[in-house]
């Protein structure tokens, strides 16, 4: 009984080290791909994170550009709107 036991057993490890195997493949297939987009994109994988804070940076820079306008924007709006009350 303790054959079958450790025989169930081996068999049961290997379908597990199977499974695990077939995960590792695809994991390793889709990093590469990821790597390959961005390689088109002219990115570093390598570089990831760095390229990660300069796109932040980047999104700051342009939301407070958008900012500093929609507030130009409000000031001349509000001129026109006071200039029209006063006709």
């Amino acid at each position: 009984m303790e054959i079958e036991e450790i025989i169930k057993k081996r068999n049961e490890l290997e379908q597990r080290k199977s499974r695990l195997l077939g995960k590792m493949e695809v994991a390793i297939s889709t990093l590469s791909e990821i790597d390959s987009k961005f390689q088109e994109m002219g990115i570093d994988p390598s570089n990831v994170e760095v390229e990660i804070e300069r796109l932040q940076r980047e999104r700051e820079e342009k939301i407070k550009s958008l900012k500093t306008s929609l507030t130009l924007a409000e000031k001349a709006i509000t001129a026109v709107e006071e200039s029209v009350n006063n006709l």
